[in-house]
């Protein structure tokens, strides 16, 4: 599947779905209600349905919780910070450069060794779900 954005959702042949067997084409041809019986529409709903006609969007009865879209914005805010962070760090590595330039730059084995093996456990582990 596809990254999206959250809320949306665009079935997929590889998805094992056809578009056929998707709610959202059951409730345009008025056979399945969120598996409840409908009345007639009054005017409020039609006129609802109307105006989220209009935009491309249909309301399907889908409510998102308050802690999902708090999570929802803490991801964003990370992810904005995540590209806006520089992808080499140039303060530490001018900081490092004069360590190994003055001699005194002492590197922990065994926190390098610690870093190679989790990212390997990562590798792995992506390769995996993949």
């Amino acid at each position: 599947m596809s990254t999206n954005r959250i809320g949306s959702y665009t079935p997929k042949a590889t998805d094992g779905l056809s578009p056929a067997a998707t709610p959202q084409s059951k409730a345009e041809d008025g056979k399945v209600h969120n598996a409840k019986s409908v009345g007639p529409a009054t005017a409020a709903q039609t006129s609802g349905q109307a105006a989220n006609n209009s935009r491309g969007t249909k309301d399907y009865g889908v409510n998102i919780s308050d802690a999902a879209k708090s999570k929802a914005e803490a991801y964003q805010k990370a992810l904005d910070i995540a590209k806006s962070t520089p992808d080499i760090r140039e303060d530490r590595v001018a900081e490092l450069k004069k360590q190994i330039a003055d001699g005194t730059y002492k590197p922990d084995a065994g926190r390098i060794a610690d870093g190679m093996l989790h990212e390997a456990i990562k590798e792995h582990l992506a390769e995996s779900d993949n």
